[in-house]
């Protein structure tokens, strides 16, 4: 369940600095780099595991990246339990025998033509989601603009086991997609009671929408890639130098490999 709040919005102004600075005009070649191997695959302790395989596309290109189809892609366990997924639909590869457990840690596989990539991932110990709490207030929308309306500000309850390095992603879905993900680590709350903002200025959402949302402990390379690539994209901490994320996969530059806990909360916003 997710509990609506009302509250009231106070907003603190500050002055901005612009700094200026000469400027030399640099042509960078963007189309240079070879189509990778890239893998998204995900082992959680809901639903089946699935791997998703495609290849990077030039700068200028459209984002339709290819799919890759007819490799062979293992998926194994530390208890040595052993599959070669099937592929489901093309570059989507899926088993129904393997299932994700906490402890256990997973090592995924990957051959297509000449190139191998392999991956590690443990499942944590799950950390309950105790609570959403969205909270509903006027003000400018996006805060700090000149069109004031209605805005909402969600809020994720947990309690972080003490004496535990602990990690943490959340996915944010409003109406079945996915708008947003945040992860968090516990190195300034260790062992308390979480109240977390997931802090987002322009969430679109409105009376009758269903939010919701997912949480997922991870481990430390997953939070790695999860939380270089979010700061990639201008995230809390502002935009970095463009590079890529780093990624938990051995002999690839791009994509991840998560062994994940799963848990979701969901409901109408009133």
């Amino acid at each position: 369940m997710i509990t609506t709040r009302n509250t009231s919005l106070i907003l603190l102004c500050a002055s901005a600095l612009v700094l200026s600075s000469c400027t030399e005009e640099i042509e960078i070649d963007l189309n240079s780099a070879e189509p990778q191997l890239v893998i998204e695959g995900s082992v959680s302790t809901s639903g089946d595991p699935v791997i998703l395989l495609s290849r990077s596309v030039n700068f200028d290109e459209s984002n339709d990246f290819p799919k890759v189809e007819n490799a062979l892609v293992e998926l194994s366990d530390d208890q040595g339990n052993r599959e070669i997924l099937s592929e489901s639909a093309p570059g989507s590869y899926t088993t129904s025998f393997l299932s994700g457990m906490e402890g256990r840690t997973y090592t995924l596989s990957v051959t297509s033509g000449e190139e191998y990539l392999q991956a590690e991932s443990r499942i944590p110990e799950k950390v309950e989601l105790d609570s959403v709490i969205v909270n509903k207030g006027t003000g400018p929308v996006p805060p700090g603009s000149s069109e004031s309306g209605t805005f909402y500000q969600v809020h994720v309850v947990y309690k972080d086991p003490e004496g535990v390095a602990n990690y943490y992603r959340f996915l944010e879905k409003i109406n079945g997609i996915t708008t947003n993900q945040y992860v968090f680590n516990d190195q300034l709350n260790n062992g308390e009671v979480v109240t977390q903002v997931l802090f987002d200025i322009e969430r679109d959402l409105g009376p009758g929408d269903l939010l919701e949302i997912e949480m997922q402990c991870i481990d430390r390379f997953v939070y790695d890639y999860f939380n270089s690539l979010i700061l990639g994209e201008g995230g809390p901490g502002g935009p970095s130098t463009p590079s890529n994320p780093i990624s938990n996969i051995e002999g690839a530059e791009l994509g991840y490999f998560s062994a994940h806990t799963s848990e979701s909360k969901e409901g109408r916003i009133q």
